[in-house]
């Protein structure tokens, strides 16, 4: 990715990643003694030793997420868009109601990758998306006041604040 297209997360988003690698990283090196083990158990040939081929493949697993993580930190940057006050963008707290059921709903918008996708914020009732996901996509850049369609529904932007 070129660094004009660089996508952007949160720095919340930024650490959790940080954490993360630390995390399998430590679980990579507390696979050696599974390692020994399984090595060293009693087979004929080491192509047989079941035991070893599932180590193997939790590490393969572990490396690829390791991998992948880092590949979002270098593709990303924490640097947030320029901001306008009641925008619909990352970062924003979005009150939304369906107008075709009555239903209002909360939702924070998170970059373009997040791990906590679909959870509660902890400290309120909105439900955390991406900016990326359909629904993020379609609400992204409308301010209060602003109409849009979804699956189906229309909807009305309420309220726009920052977290």
């Amino acid at each position: 990715m070129s660094k004009n297209n660089k996508m952007f997360i949160l720095s919340s988003d930024r650490e959790y990643i940080t954490e993360r690698i630390t995390e399998i990283e430590q679980q990579i090196d507390d696979l050696g003694p599974e390692f020994y083990e399984a090595f060293n158990q009693s087979s004929e040939t080491w192509h047989d030793n079941a035991p070893f081929e599932a180590v193997r493949d939790k590490q393969s697993n572990l490396s690829a997420e390791r991998q992948y993580l880092r590949q979002i930190l270098h593709d990303s940057t924490s640097s947030r868009p320029r901001s306008t006050k009641d925008q619909v963008e990352a970062g924003k707290n979005v009150t939304v109601e369906n107008l075709s059921k009555s239903i209002v709903k909360y939702y924070f918008i998170a970059g373009d990758w997040t791990a906590h996708a679909g959870k509660k914020q902890p400290d309120g009732d909105a439900t955390i998306i991406s900016r990326r996901s359909p629904l993020g996509s379609a609400m992204l850049g409308l301010k209060v006041g602003n109409k849009f369609e979804f699956n189906g529904n229309e909807f009305l932007i309420k309220d726009v604040t920052t977290k």
